[in-house]
């Protein structure tokens, strides 16, 4: 099976959720010689000029930060923000050239209140800086850890706004074909937003308008369709709504759907539809019918 890594996105830990606490100033290396002083002090001032100053790294990944950042306001940078800083020189080359302009273009076209806002994106160098909301709540994961299943109201307030957006974003001819509970933030108490579009695409030719079938089989195998874990072409859109099925089982029994310790295994009880709900879990009919 062809995997690709999509990129680093803002997330929590580091990876795909909670965006946490306000820091200091820029640094763009460990070991500052004179040369990358003057190029951290130019990268501050330019930034500074967009409107932006940097407060520290909050999470890392081989290639990707996310840091706390400042966006200029009246009073001056006041508005707390995130930053993911992608270091073009250390991703691959498919990353830079395939994945991560997809992402700078899609993200840049949505506007949604339940999907992190991206502010501005700005290149300096091998450097891309991407400016979004920072949703410092932690990501739906570490909620359903903290809290249990969810009670069907509450499951429902948090599905309806996924499924909202996820409307919008097929309206807007777009797949996220990353869709898990980590990519899923807390940006209040009673409002979620989708975040980490590294793997996202658009679902037509842009010159016939002719759906286009996804071949990269990409995303979380525990969230995965059949036809992902299969090999073989895809619909994205519906890659996107089997993962959502995932996300509400996950809601209302605060365990995953299925055991991806063994990718066959779990292809099998997929295709045979022998998905099980914990006795523990107080599911109701309508729901089992909505996930099944």
């Amino acid at each position: 099976m062809k995997t690709v890594d999509g990129g680093g996105g803002v997330g929590g830990g580091g990876g795909g959720g909670c965006i946490g606490t306000a820091g200091s100033v820029s640094s763009l290396s460990k070991s500052v010689g004179p040369n990358q002083t003057a190029f951290k002090d130019s990268v501050t001032n330019l930034l500074a000029k967009r409107g932006y100053r940097l407060g520290k790294t909050i999470g890392e990944g081989s290639y990707c930060k996310v840091r706390i950042a400042f966006r200029a306001a009246e009073l001056g940078f006041t508005q707390r923000v995130a930053c993911k800083v992608i270091n073009k020189k250390k991703a691959s080359k498919d990353f830079v050239l395939k994945f991560l302009p997809r992402e700078i273009s899609i993200v840049k076209s949505i506007r949604h209140p339940h999907i992190v806002t991206m502010f501005n994106v700005i290149e300096l160098n091998h450097h891309v800086y991407m400016f979004m909301d920072i949703c410092e709540r932690g990501d739906l994961l570490d909620y359903i850890r903290c809290k249990g299943a969810l009670t069907d109201p509450r499951a429902r307030l948090f599905f309806r706004q996924l499924v909202y957006a996820m409307e919008y974003l097929h309206s807007k001819d777009i797949a996220h074909r990353d869709l898990k509970c980590e990519n899923v933030l807390m940006a209040t108490r009673d409002c979620i937003k989708i975040a980490d579009f590294g793997f996202a695409r658009w679902c037509s030719d842009k010159t016939t308008k002719k759906r286009v079938l996804s071949t990269t089989f990409c995303g979380s195998a525990a969230y995965a369709a059949p036809e992902i874990l299969q090999g073989v072409k895809y619909n994205p859109k519906m890659y996107d709504v089997w993962s959502l099925g995932c996300i509400l089982f996950i809601m209302l029994c605060a365990t995953m759907p299925f055991d991806d310790s063994n990718i066959k295994q779990m292809l099998r009880i997929q295709l045979q539809k022998k998905l099980s709900f914990p006795t523990r879990a107080n599911v109701s009919t309508r729901a089992k019918r909505l996930i099944m």
